[in-house]
């Protein structure tokens, strides 16, 4: 007896995000509304979250001026890659960069999106349909 299973018809979630964003349209940049169609985190964003782990804990046993300020540096630019892979699982397949993700968020909006898609993969997250 054979056991089927078709992940091409398995019912897949999707955080939307939306942005105001530019691109360049005839040689004029013009603003438009970009969104983001972001999946379910796989092994990867699992793999970086325990990396940003590790980079709190270091902050937590620096014992200078220098090392807390130095990891708190690494922290921000952790959060920045971590976001900037989040926002590339995305459902069209495109890369999000480091500099985009600077571009678009502040660090108060990182630890926002952070929280929301925590709450989105853990199911938490309202569904309008």
């Amino acid at each position: 007896m054979n056991f089927k299973i078709n992940f091409q018809k398995a019912k897949r979630n999707y955080m939307v995000l939306t942005f105001d964003d530019e691109r360049e349209k005839d040689g004029k940049i013009e603003e438009y509304e970009r969104k983001i169609y972001v999946g379910m985190p796989k092994k990867r964003i699992f793999t970086a979250l325990m990396d940003i782990q590790e980079v709190v804990n270091k902050r937590n046993e620096a014992e200078s001026e220098r090392e807390k300020n130095e990891a708190d540096r690494e922290t921000i630019d952790e959060l920045y890659e971590l976001t900037a892979q989040i926002l590339s699982n995305n459902l069209k397949g495109e890369k999000i960069t480091v500099d985009w993700v600077d571009d678009q968020f502040t660090i108060e909006e990182i630890k926002e999106f952070l929280t929301q898609y925590a709450k989105f993969t853990k199911g938490e997250a309202s569904n309008p349909n």
